[in-house]
């Protein structure tokens, strides 16, 4: 395990990241506005994450107040 910005390098574009606009800065809510194709996974400032990634799987790292600075596939 290790921090957050660590472990996510750019992955293939099987969560449909393509389809979403640029969200940073957005709070997080506002991805309740698109239907995702994938599961989502929350990332928090200091958070560790496990190494095992899934390609369809749509991470989104915040700041502490819920901001978005990230999406990535992973």
């Amino acid at each position: 395990m290790g921090p957050v910005d660590e472990m996510l390098l750019p992955q293939p574009d099987a969560c449909g990241l393509a389809a979403l606009p640029d969200l940073r800065g957005q709070p997080l809510a506002r991805l309740a506005d698109f239907r995702l194709n994938a599961p989502l996974r929350v990332l928090w400032p200091g958070q560790e994450i496990t190494d095992r990634l899934d390609a369809s799987r749509l991470n989104a790292e915040v700041d502490v107040t819920g901001r978005i600075l990230r999406l990535v596939c992973g």
